[in-house]
């Protein structure tokens, strides 16, 4: 009776060990993430600026639209103000106030997209003297669709 238990107790043991280390059925169907970036110089302003968007594919094959994570990096003197990153829904997180030289404003969560949306990144400036902000820049955008 002993030796029937403790072989029943080896084989259940070893049945979920199998299944633990058999892990996920397919690979295939892991979701993958890509991420694109687009840049864009000032001369105007001194400072050049890359917004880069991370995609979040579904592992089903379809095209990764869904935005998962979004920064804007700057170089050379921006001035006081502040980065809006923004997508089809409005904006989507806004840095905060400062000087924006050589800094990376990032933002990370869930945003539903679709084929084609834009998603951009634009400074605004501090007019001094409460007077607000003006933008410093247009728009630089990234398309979510994956060639």
């Amino acid at each position: 009776m002993k030796h029937r238990m403790a072989a029943a107790m080896v084989v259940a043991a070893g049945t979920v060990l199998a299944g633990i280390a058999s892990g996920p059925a397919s690979a295939s169907t892991a979701a993958a993430d890509y991420e694109r970036c687009q840049s864009a110089d000032y001369p105007s302003v001194a400072f050049s600026h890359t917004v880069c968007v991370t995609f979040r594919g579904n592992g089903s094959g379809v095209p990764p639209n869904d935005v998962i994570r979004m920064n804007v990096r700057s170089s050379g003197r921006t001035g006081i103000g502040h980065w809006e990153l923004f997508g089809p829904h409005g904006t989507v997180s806004n840095s905060l106030d400062g000087e924006w030289k050589d800094r990376t404003h990032d933002w990370a969560g869930y945003q539903d997209s679709s084929f084609g949306d834009r998603w951009c990144a634009v400074f605004w400036r501090d007019g001094g003297g409460g007077s607000g902000y003006y933008r410093a820049t247009p728009p630089v955008c990234v398309t979510s669709y994956f060639p």
